[in-house]
């Protein structure tokens, strides 16, 4: 039974990460928002059109599907293909216990895990 819901489990992270990063592949510019704590407001917005940070910044994504949260966002994230928005992504990063992506795709809204690695780069672009 385990190795049954094992590879469920990856077969359906297998399935996210390649939607995401087919979905992504298009990208040719993101720009990532910041909230004020506990706010709506606007603190900081930085915008990239490096192949490498979006690459990056879309790569953090494909994180372990986890359940939705309910504790808050810190800003958000939008990655953007000839000037069309292809998909916005809300995040949350400050709580090292409660740390997320969500996005819709295919329908469906899809919440992941952060790494501590994404959590640092989303840190060094607020600072």
């Amino acid at each position: 039974m385990r190795t049954i819901v094992f590879l469920l489990s990856f077969f359906l992270l297998s399935c996210n990460q390649s939607a995401i990063s087919k979905k992504l592949s298009a990208s040719d510019s993101v720009v990532v928002t910041f909230n004020e704590p506990n706010s709506d407001a606007v603190s900081k917005t930085v915008a990239a059109t490096e192949k490498t940070a979006i690459s990056k910044l879309s790569g953090f994504m494909s994180g372990k599907v986890t359940e939705q949260y309910k504790c808050g966002y810190d800003g958000n994230i939008v990655f953007y293909s000839e000037g069309k928005e292809l998909m916005p992504v809300v995040f949350k990063y400050k709580d090292q216990n409660c740390r997320f992506f969500i996005y819709e795709l295919d329908g469906k809204t899809i919440s992941t895990t952060m790494s501590n690695e994404a959590a640092d780069f989303l840190e060094s672009l607020e600072a």
